[in-house]
């Protein structure tokens, strides 16, 4: 079977997202962002939850000048029975200095699930990649009918021909089970760094393209 990358345009915003869901409804922080949400809400397009969601999703995309959407969709049209999409990617794209922040999130005490969770992980991109270009790799994700199959590796290494077209890095947050995949692209721990309750429980990692080895940040150090 063969897929080809595309931009993901508004009509396709519940199907991306059904991919999204598919993929992660019982994923760690999905539960922390979404607690109160069934995973059959998360996964039905009929949800009051998933209405609410395709409903903000599109009020963003009205505003973002950097979040890219694509999706993986195959060639074949016997797999569109199964799924709309094989896979789906948010790309935070950068050709000029970023100007991110750290999101405000009001405080709470205890502090919520999902703040614990991400709160590290934004610091560490702040601190790294603050006013940098780059293409920050915000979710991947590939609905579970189309794993195994490459549709990991071809949104990916679409991720990396932008970055090689404006030569700047790409760089990943990777669960220990995405590791492998972010590997086998070239990609390469960033020396020192670990965000998790355990070691390791996510990996920071970067790729650079060839002839653009500039374009990293000095606080950005590779094994």
């Amino acid at each position: 079977m063969s897929f080809v990358v595309l931009p993901a345009l508004i009509p396709d915003i519940t199907d991306v997202y059904s991919t999204y869901f598919a993929a992660f409804a019982e994923d760690p922080i999905t539960r922390a962002l979404f607690p109160d949400t069934t995973p059959e809400d998360l996964q039905n397009p009929e949800s009051e939850f998933r209405k609410s969601h395709t409903k903000h999703t599109l009020s963003y995309w009205h505003t973002s000048s950097t979040q890219y959407t694509l999706k993986c969709v195959s060639t074949s049209s016997s797999a569109t029975t199964t799924a709309p999409f094989a896979g789906m990617a948010l790309l935070d794209i950068y050709p000029t200095p970023s100007d991110w922040t750290v999101p405000v999130i009001p405080p709470s005490s205890p502090p919520s699930p999902a703040t614990s969770l991400l709160q590290p992980l934004w610091a560490l991109r702040d601190s790294l990649w603050r006013a940098e270009r780059y293409v920050y790799v915000h979710v991947l994700a590939v609905h579970p009918s189309f794993q195994r199959q490459g549709v990991g590796k071809k949104l990916m290494r679409e991720a990396m021909r932008i970055a090689r077209d404006a030569g700047m890095p790409v760089y990943v947050e990777s669960s220990r089970v995405a590791r492998g995949l972010y590997e086998g692209l070239g990609f390469r721990k960033v020396k020192g760094v670990s965000v998790g309750e355990k070691e390791g429980d996510v990996t920071v990692m970067v790729w650079v393209p060839e002839g653009a080895e500039g374009s990293l940040p000095g606080k950005v150090v590779l094994e």
